[in-house]
């Protein structure tokens, strides 16, 4: 993770360029599904020093 970074923002990264809004709005529901355990129930914060993990794929 980057400073600054977001479950979109990961979400986005992961699924490149040409992903639609729609599809990055469901990887990043992936992600916190994934991560829900670490991030806690605010999917709107990210705590400095959190590991995240990547959903499996698809």
């Amino acid at each position: 993770m980057l400073r600054g970074d977001t479950l979109w923002s990961l979400a986005e990264r992961r699924l490149g360029p040409e992903a639609s809004a729609a599809q990055v709005a469901t990887e990043c529901g992936r992600w916190f599904d994934a991560n829900r355990d670490v991030i806690g129930d605010d999917p709107d914060l990210i705590k400095p020093g959190q590991i995240l993990s990547a959903p499996p794929s698809p």
